[in-house]
Order: structure tokens, then C-alpha cells, then sequence
């Protein structure tokens, strides 16, 4: 079963790896005609109701393929011109039948065999509002067999189309039922498993974006517990965060590296441990990582300690993973996520680095993994997804911080970190693309770092 959320990334997952959706929109709109023919045959008379989205296309595509049997009347509700995206309006283009109007509508409905539902699809949420509101209920009172595309309009709410059959795609949709939706058929239309099975711009569904009303601290808080040994990680992982969106990014290191991550970038808040008050500030945010640049043997005993109540997200990175026994220990109402490689995972496990052995893992655990490789593989032990893209450049000092930072600040976002950490994987990936595309093998860490808003970006499209 889908979720309309689900439903979302899909699609725009398949524009991202394959182009136009019209191919899947001529798709839907036939397996609706096949339906509505193996149901009632030929020779009908059906008015398709549209709205102005991609269902409003699946509904003029089926118009045209209807007509060449049924008498076909379609209505778009406001009017032709305002279907909202280009597959939509090539569909309509390619339909010459009979199009009518509000003042034709309640005629054509007397006369109808059958209405086909077009109006919205599954991304509608809400109520209803004029005139939709009005159609809808005209519709379930003509006493006409009506036929819904994808899911029943208005599906979950008062004001619901009420079909005696809905043709939806892919698998079920969250909520359908056959009280709600008639007479169920799934038909596939073509969607590749790459596109479920990939991260992707679709995974920025998920993502909660910053609100005009925000005050600080509402878009995601990050405390970095590394930098002990190694500052560039620190730093590198701190950016990730920052140019990713958490509104603040602190780092707590000792006094070894404070003076160099401070004089860095004034956008880091550095923390020194060293002093005994700091300790109690890591468990105040929306995560913690700990890991980047800490160096080998460490004492977190401390730092640990005063997060044993401590509910949101720890991600444990480099030497980190290491802890993660004693960490999970020490912070029982936590969730974690750990970002190994290969030879971190093999470590950590005493296992082959695949995604069988990291399902497994994550589930005996009860943790989320990315296992970063030329492919990165996402599992919390239930799903596993994959994270293609990357270059060979990609293989220096750096990355794994990056991602780290990333992760940190879009955990702080998505309710699920598993959702968080395909889009972490896909976000560092893609940033070294577009790098990879402007410096080929001579890009580094900085130039990444300057392309994550780029990526960003695309979550508002």
C-alpha cells in the first residue's frame, strides 16, 4: 500500500531518472479505458469530469481512447486552458472529442451511462471547496455508475466522490477501501522498480520545509561531538549541516582543536569540553553526532552520561561506530542512525558489507544504516533502498563527513530517519556531481560543500 506521500516520490522520482511522465500518464489514462470496457463494454455514454492536475490528464487520455467505441463528453470544470502541467495539456491536446461546459454539465449528466471521476488525484488533501464541492455531490446523486481514476476524489473527507468502481495504479492507495471506493482494480503502468528502489529528488516529500513564521532553532539543531583529533572532519561535517539548512550547528571538541574550528567559520558554534559546564549543553538538540575527527581511545564517558534520557537522533560516524554498543546503552530512548563503509561495517559486524548483512544488522539492532559505497545501501533492518550516483572523486578524505553533516541536519526534518538518510545519501552524491561537472577530477571538498544548496533547492520544485 501506498501513502500519497509515496505516491509523490514516485513521481517525481521518475521524471528525475527518466524525463517526461507523459508516457506513464497515456499509460493510466488506457488501463482506465481497458477497465471501464471490460466492466461495461462498448457502445456507452460517458462523461469524464476533470480537474486540473494529472488525474485531469489520465481522464483525457482515456477520453480519446474511449471514443473510438462510446460516445464521449468530457468537462473540464474550469475550462480546458487551466490544466496546470504540460502532460496534462498534451493529453488534452490529443483529445478533438466533445468538450462541455458548467451550463452543459447537469444535461450531459442526465443523459450519461457513466462518469468518470478526473477530478483529483492522490496528492489532494482537504475538503473540497467550490466548485468541486457542489459537482461532487450532483455526481453521487445522478444515480449513474461512476468510475474513479486512481483514488475517489475527495477520498477521507465529507465531500467524497462515491464510485461503484476506481481503477488505481501501482498498489493501493493509504485509506482506499472497498466501502470507499467501489469495486478496487490495481493496474500497473509501467513504473520501473529503480524508481522505489533509488533515492531521488522524490525523497524531498518528505522533508519538512522552513516555515515564514520560524524563530530560530525551529529548523533543525545539531550538536557535533568530534574534531578531538582530526579538525577538518569536524568542520567538513559542521558545513554539511549548515549549508543543508539546520539553523544551528555546534561543535564539541577540546581544547586541542578549539581555537582552529573557531577560527574557521563563524557560522559554527564551537564548544569547548574541557570545560565541565559545557557537557550539559550536547543533549540540547534536535541531534547528536558523534564520530567526525574524534581520534581513537577517546573518553565520551562524560558526554554520554549526560544524555542517558536524552529522545531524538544520535548518528555515529568514523570512530564513533565503535561506541555504539556503549552508546545505546547509555541513551535507551534513542534512535540511531550509523553511516560505516565497507571496511567500518566489517569491523562492526564481523560480516560481508551487503545489503542482507546490513538489513539484518539494522533490524537486530533497531537502528538505520547507510553503508556508503559506490552504492550506498539505506536499510533500518525493514526497507533497503540504494544511492547511485557519485564519481571516482568522491573517494577523498571528506565525504563521509560531509554526508555525516548532511544527515544531521535533514534527521532534525523528517520524522523517519530512514527517509532522512536516503536523502542525506542522495543529496551528497548529487552535490559531488555537479562539482564532478564543473572541476571533472579536480573539484574538492569546498566545492561540494557550496553545491549542497543547489540540491537543495530541488525540494522546492
Amino acid at each position: 500500500m501506498l501513502s500519497f506521500l509515496d505516491v509523490k516520490r514516485a513521481d517525481r522520482n521518475y521524471g528525475f531518472f527518466f524525463g517526461d511522465l507523459y508516457g506513464l500518464m497515456f499509460n493510466a489514462g488506457k488501463r482506465v479505458s481497458e477497465k471501464i470496457t471490460d466492466e461495461f463494454g462498448s457502445g456507452n455514454r460517458i462523461l469524464i469530469v476533470c480537474g486540473t492536475g494529472n488525474n485531469a490528464g489520465d481522464g483525457m487520455v482515456a477520453a480519446r481512447l474511449l471514443s473510438e467505441n462510446n460516445e464521449i463528453s468530457v468537462f473540464p470544470v474550469k475550462g480546458k486552458d487551466s490544466l496546470r502541467n504540460p502532460e496534462s495539456r498534451k493529453a488534452a491536446g490529443k483529445y478533438s472529442g466533445e468538450i462541455i461546459d458548467q451550463e452543459q454539465f447537469r444535461h450531459k449528466l442526465g443523459e450519461c451511462d457513466i462518469v468518470v471521476d478526473a477530478l483529483f488525484g492522490s496528492g489532494f488533501t482537504g475538503t473540497p471547496k467550490k466548485p468541486y464541492d457542489e459537482i461532487i455531490r450532483t455526481i453521487n446523486h445522478s444515480g449513474r455508475k461512476i468510475v474513479s481514476i486512481d483514488v475517489p476524489s475527495g477520498m477521507g473527507s465529507d465531500i467524497a466522490v462515491k464510485p461503484y468502481m476506481t481503477v488505481t495504479f501501482t498498489d493501493l492507495k493509504e485509506e482506499m477501501t472497498v466501502e470507499n471506493s467501489g469495486k478496487i482494480y490495481v493496474t500497473d503502468i509501467g513504473i520501473p522498480q529503480k524508481v522505489f528502489d533509488y533515492c531521488g529528488p522524490g525523497d524531498f516529500v518528505y522533508y519538512r520545509q522552513a516555515m515564514t513564521d520560524s524563530h530560530k532553532g525551529m529548523n533543525g539543531t545539531v550538536s557535533l561531538v568530534g574534531g578531538w583529533a582530526f579538525h577538518g572532519s569536524a568542520i567538513f561535517s559542521a558545513m554539511g549541516a549548515i549549508r543543508s539548512g539546520a539553523d544551528l550547528v555546534k561543535v564539541f571538541c577540546t581544547s586541542r582543536n578549539y581555537d582552529i574550528i573557531a577560527s574557521h567559520n563563524p557560522s559554527i558554534i564551537v564548544r569547548n569540553l574541557d570545560e565541565p559546564e559545557v557537557v550539559r549543553e550536547v543533549g540540547k538538540s534536535d541531534v547528536i553526532v558523534i564520530g567526525p575527527g574524534l581520534g581513537k581511545n577517546q573518553n565520551l564517558d562524560g558526554v554520554l552520561e549526560s544524555l542517558g534520557d536524552y529522545p531524538g537522533i544520535i548518528i555515529l560516524d568514523a570512530e564513533g561506530l565503535e561506541k555504539f554498543d556503549y552508546v545505546r546503552d547509555m541513551c535507551k530512548d534513542s534512535r540511531f542512525i550509523l553511516t560505516p563503509h565497507k571496511a567500518e561495517f566489517v569491523k562492526l559486524t564481523s560480516e560481508e558489507p551487503n545489503a542482507e548483512n546490513a538489513s539484518k544488522f539494522s533490524r537486530r539492532k533497531n537502528c538505520t544504516m547507510i553503508l556508503k559505497g559506490v552504492e550506498d545501501i539505506i536499510t533500518d533492518g525493514n526497507r533497503v533502498m540504494y544511492s547511485a550516483g557519485g564519481n571516482p572523486r568522491m573517494t577523498m578524505g571528506g565525504t563521509g563527513d560531509l554526508l555525516t553533516g548532511i544527515l544531521a541536519s535533514v534527521s532534525s526534518r523528517c520524522e523517519d530517519p530512514f527517509r532522512a538518510a536516503c536523502l542525506a545519501a542522495f543529496i551528497n552524491k548529487k552535490a559531488g556531481d555537479m562539482a564532478y561537472r564543473q572541476r571533472a577530477l579536480w573539484y574538492d571538498l569546498d566545492d561540494m560543500i557550496n553545491f549542497i544548496p543547489e540540491v537543495m533547492k530541488m525540494s522546492l520544485e
